[in-house]
């Protein structure tokens, strides 16, 4: 069981965490989704063990509101990654993802297939299968890290989300840390954050959702117009799925500043990441997996400034238009 975390690997990660004075400053992906927040804090969990003072941070926005309320203080928002006079570490996300300021962190662990040519750092694990928290349990199961209850939770709430619970895109690493980490679990705030209460704000989504969908064979697009909080999206992509015959659908929302994307498939031909890359990589970063994916697009990349109210339906509509063009050409391509 778990022989990626080698003796050597163990050396060189404990000597860097075991040095005196050391702060860690740890940056998760953009739009962070359960894998990146439970890893992140995984790590914060060790660095702690070893007596470092520990600061997590993530750009962007939690869609989970469950998830980001079960976090608490332990994760806070930043504009934007930084480079600090800290240990700096890059949690399930590259320096080579990152555009603008280059940052060389200390060190970077994930799982990715992303460029990894040109990262310079005092440690890397970066792995082209597996979950990140796959590999975070394997960490804190090797150096003996006192694992409770919350963390357990989080991390094997990650690995049934990025897994379908174990039935798509699963390794045997993913499976011997499923069974390693469930034992510490607590199964009813599992549930919560599998299954949260439904916001009236999804429901009004939901609704607008519905009048607003186009379909092209088994594959859907639609918009919810404009929003307060994009943090519905997600559930609202997943009541689209349940449409008979959808396999695919695209969810578009719309607040003062910028665009948000969000896609799912239950068809295991398609990777939704690539996908979502091919069509809208030019204007932001994509992040998620195969499964699931999203993205943010600053309104700028239309040339557009905040509109006066008058306008907003036709905004709406050529934003609308352009990105299902997009999203239904790559589709056809695949």
């Amino acid at each position: 069981m778990f022989k990626g975390f080698n003796f050597w690997k163990q050396r060189a990660f404990k000597n860097l965490l075991s040095q005196p004075g050391n702060r860690l400053t740890i940056y998760t992906r953009n739009n962070p989704d359960p894998d990146s927040l439970a890893s992140s804090l995984a790590l914060k969990r060790i660095a702690e063990h070893y007596n470092l003072e520990v600061a997590v941070y993530y750009t962007g926005a939690i869609q989970n509101r469950t998830l980001a309320n079960v976090l608490g203080d332990d994760v806070m928002n930043a504009p934007q990654i930084s480079s600090s006079r800290n240990c700096t570490a890059f949690v399930d996300l590259l320096p080579t993802e990152l555009t603008g300021e280059k940052i060389n962190p200390t060190i970077v662990i994930g799982h990715t297939l992303g460029n990894k040519e040109g990262i310079h750092c005092a440690y890397q694990d970066i792995r082209t299968t597996e979950t990140t928290s796959s590999i975070m349990t394997e960490y804190l199961k090797k150096l003996g890290v006192a694992i409770d209850k919350r963390l357990a939770t989080l991390l094997l709430f990650a690995i049934r989300d990025k897994t379908r619970t174990l039935i798509a895109n699963f390794t045997l690493h993913d499976l011997e840390s499923y069974w390693f980490i469930h034992k510490y679990a607590d199964m009813e705030l599992l549930n919560s954050l599998e299954h949260p209460s439904a916001r009236i704000d999804t429901f009004e989504d939901l609704s607008r959702a519905i009048a607003n969908k186009i379909m092209k064979g088994a594959s859907l697009f639609t918009t919810v117009g404009y929003v307060k909080d994009p943090g519905t999206i997600p559930r609202v992509c997943k009541y689209m799925l349940d449409i008979e015959g959808i396999s695919t659908a695209l969810v578009l929302a719309i607040n003062a500043t910028k665009i948000y994307v969000y896609a799912e498939s239950k068809n295991m031909e398609l990777n939704m990441k690539n996908v979502l890359k091919k069509a809208f990589g030019e204007w932001g970063e994509v992040t998620g997996g195969p499964l699931h994916a999203n993205t943010s697009i600053p309104l700028g990349v239309f040339g557009i400034a905040a509109s006066a109210e008058s306008a907003k339906p036709l905004l709406l509509k050529s934003i609308s238009d352009s990105i299902s063009s997009r999203y239904f050409y790559v589709l056809e391509a695949e």
